[in-house]
């Protein structure tokens, strides 16, 4: 799966701030979007 740039910078970003344990905004996104945001969320969790 190719990867956007700008959705990897904004998923990078979430994570960040969910383990550093600022509150976490999940940005405004086209649906297409959302299975390579919640990928790179759950990879970069842990969780994958």
């Amino acid at each position: 799966m190719q990867f956007d740039p700008q959705i990897v910078a904004q998923a990078n970003a979430f994570v960040n701030a969910l383990r550093s344990g600022h509150r976490a905004h999940v940005p405004a996104l086209k649906l297409a979007y959302w299975q390579q945001f919640m990928t790179l969320v759950y990879a970069g969790l842990g969780l994958a």
